[in-house]
């Protein structure tokens, strides 16, 4: 018997019927007329408190929106689209913008922390880091059956997220800089105490047993102040991905929501049936960590290493390798034709591409910006 008394109410896993999907996405707000970034969280909920989707986050210079729990990707994104036209909306009205991106290309000043006691507390803890923290990621919540199969999934999935990094990688500013990386975002989380790769657990017990001490360290309170890349949250019975940038369109966030759904199921499904997963993938932490780096360095044109012997494959060949494997699952969960869309992506321009694109031919960081918020204002013109 464990030493300390479980609080169950935190650790009990509300598992998932069915393979759910959901997505939180924190976009950017701006003025419309510098596009800086504008500390605009608070007006924005004075004005619209009756919408609980729309949601502050650690910094008053972001809005997060949660979108319902949806049993496909295209309820997902009927659901999704029309909240963000809404949100897009309500932000017109106090003259603020919105942006898709995981960092902004230019922006100075300090974040501002949003003045909720759970965030305060937070800053108190990370002192100057918090003000370092103007970033911006796209979750993805995968339902599962229970939290065995929640944390065995999250294991399992832990070597493939330097695809999921890559694909998303939509961050090379920072404070005016190219940062010669394709996702900086994950360069400044890593300078956090509980962000990046996870341990690996065998049992929901485990991972219950694991949380509790960080409790009785005073690390964390709850569940929610594990900032990996992937955890599961137990609250919603899902399993929930972190690693990934915000995106400039609606349309990129769509795809990458479905190769997580799509990936997490099939995880799921090798481990009930006892199948080997395909592509493997080293399960050593000093692989997956610096397939990380190189995916957050390179983008879609890094190497990562593939063998226990360190060999390399490009991460395009072993992504088209990865989503071979999943043409199954993709049938059975009617993500086909996003997964083929984001196939025929890996050769064209990722964001991180698109926006040193932009700056090639201006030498101008603003107007980077106001191509972010151009792709993602194109996408909600009403027909």
């Amino acid at each position: 018997m464990p030493s300390r008394r479980m609080h169950d109410d935190e650790l009990e896993f509300s598992g998932s019927k069915s393979p759910t999907v959901g997505i939180e996405i924190e976009f950017q707000l701006l003025d419309p007329d510098t596009l800086d970034l504008v500390d605009g969280i608070l007006p924005l909920l004075r004005d619209h408190p009756e919408e609980p989707r729309i949601k502050p986050e650690f910094t008053q210079s972001t809005v997060e929106i949660n979108s319902c729990v949806c049993a496909d990707i295209e309820e997902l994104r009927s659901d999704v689209t029309g909240l963000v036209k809404e949100l897009k909306r309500r932000c017109e009205g106090l003259h603020f913008t919105l942006c898709g991106a995981g960092t902004h290309p230019f922006s100075l000043r300090p974040a501002s922390v949003t003045p909720l006691p759970h965030y305060v507390e937070m800053e108190q803890r990370m002192v100057y880091l918090a003000h370092t923290l103007k970033t911006y990621a796209l979750h993805v919540h995968v339902g599962m059956p229970s939290g065995d199969a929640a944390v065995v999934v999250m294991s399992q999935l832990k070597p493939y997220l330097p695809v999921l990094l890559a694909l998303s990688a939509s961050s090379p500013f920072w404070q005016g800089q190219d940062t010669g990386f394709a996702s900086f975002r994950q360069r400044i989380l890593a300078a956090m105490r509980d962000y990046g790769l996870p341990p690996s657990f065998t049992s929901w017990r485990q991972f219950a047993q694991c949380f509790e001490n960080l409790r009785t360290a005073g690390a964390v309170h709850v569940v929610r102040d594990v900032h990996w890349d992937i955890r599961p949250s137990p609250h919603y019975g899902t399993l929930e991905v972190r690693v990934m940038d915000v995106q400039p369109t609606l349309r990129e966030t769509f795809m990458l929501a479905a190769l997580v759904q799509t990936l997490q199921v099939y995880l799921l499904r090798c481990w009930e049936q006892e199948k080997p997963v395909r592509p493997a993938m080293p399960q050593h932490w000093w692989a997956e960590k610096e397939n990380c780096f190189r995916a957050s360095h390179r983008g879609v044109e890094a190497e990562i290493i593939v063998d226990e012997t360190g060999h390399v494959r490009p991460i395009k060949a072993f992504t088209r390798e990865l989503l071979a494997s999943l043409a199954e699952t993709a049938e059975e969960l009617r993500t086909k034709d996003w997964l083929d869309q984001l196939e025929a992506r890996l050769d064209t321009g990722h964001s991180y591409l698109r926006q040193r694109a932009v700056f090639s031919e201006t030498r101008s960081l603003q107007k980077v910006a106001a191509s972010l918020v151009g792709e993602l204002e194109a996408e909600l013109i009403e027909p």
